[in-house]
């Protein structure tokens, strides 16, 4: 089993950001109010995240952030500061974003690189509700790209603090409550020992946490690889919804793949939806199918878009975990 040092030598190159950087992604915090206090690698303490809830008009470009690697002056040194940090605390609880998943070749929006300095824009939460060309697009677009999201592997942070939680180094207890769960979930209540372990909050929707292992985490977004039917409220998974886009698409997945080929594209077209770019516009000929249970509504992948609100039972849950 690695040491204490060597986990926090994986998650010190360049991953304990200050929130104000935008894509950050670890920060650490212990949930005692007496000692809280958010702990980064540059030299300053994290900004706490603003609770002012911004709208689709606000993903302007904006200033690029800096590089990751230009906030730690020296890695030996970023390792002894968060050690020391580490000794002597219980109860902390990890908060991750998008950048901690970059390394896994997952691209993030705000970043040094990050699409938005790209010209990409997310798709937002009524346009996918309120318009079936939207849906198309999407769609259309997640089938080119959303193969290569899926197929990540879990990069040496995750793994870091995936053997955290299993040293007990990091992670919080608290009382558990029905108002934590989704109606649907009632039955993980009903079997619940009273109280509920978390180490993790993330907001990434990739699901890499749980593939390096760790078992308490809350995906504050969503996550990816499930989706909900917007009528019947049925779950399936997104890997049988893929193959059928795949079968009732073939020439038009072709003819794309074809334009990315010509393009001389690769990589820089993948979209942190789990989408990727392509030059075409016209969708009208991409066929989306309906829910596979009530054969008319139409699925949405289990996650909180741009513009969406996440739900109360998971927002109770995380300040729980916090408080």
């Amino acid at each position: 089993m690695r040491s204490l040092t060597q986990l926090v030598h994986l998650l010190s190159i360049g991953l304990v950001l200050p929130l104000s950087t935008s894509s950050y992604r670890v920060s650490v915090i212990p949930t005692r109010r007496s000692t809280r206090r958010m702990v980064n690698l540059a030299g300053r303490t994290a900004l706490r995240a603003s609770t002012t809830r911004l709208s689709p008009s606000t993903h302007a470009v904006g200033e690029r952030p800096p590089d990751p690697a230009s906030l730690v002056d020296s890695v030996d040194r970023a390792v002894a500061t968060l050690t020391d940090w580490f000794d002597n605390k219980s109860s902390i609880l990890c908060l991750t974003g998008a950048g901690i998943s970059t390394e896994s070749g997952v691209p993030d929006y705000r970043g040094s690189s990050g699409s938005y300095h790209r010209g990409h824009k997310p798709m937002v939460h009524d346009q996918f509700m309120n318009f079936e060309s939207q849906r198309r697009r999407y769609w259309g677009r997640a089938m080119v790209g959303w193969r290569d999201f899926a197929a990540a592997d879990p990069n040496s942070g995750h793994l870091a603090l995936s053997d955290l939680e299993r040293m007990g180094r990091i992670g919080v207890s608290f009382v558990d409550r029905e108002e934590y769960y989704h109606p649907d979930d009632a039955m993980d209540f009903a079997t619940s020992s009273g109280f509920r372990e978390e180490t993790i909050i993330t907001q990434n929707v990739d699901g890499l946490h749980q593939k390096a292992g760790s078992r308490f985490v809350t995906n504050l977004h969503g996550i990816n690889d499930r989706l909900r039917c917007m009528e019947c409220g049925a779950m399936s998974c997104r890997h049988d919804f893929h193959n059928k886009l795949d079968e009732m698409n073939k020439n038009w997945l072709q003819d794309a793949l074809n334009d990315i080929d010509d393009s001389g594209s690769g990589e820089e077209k993948l979209r942190p939806d789990g989408d990727a770019f392509i030059e075409r516009e016209d969708y009208s000929g991409f066929i989306v199918p309906n829910c596979s249970k009530c054969g008319s509504g139409f699925v949405k992948p289990h996650v909180v878009f741009f513009g969406d609100s996440v739900p109360k039972h998971r927002v109770d849950r995380c300040f729980a975990a916090v408080d």
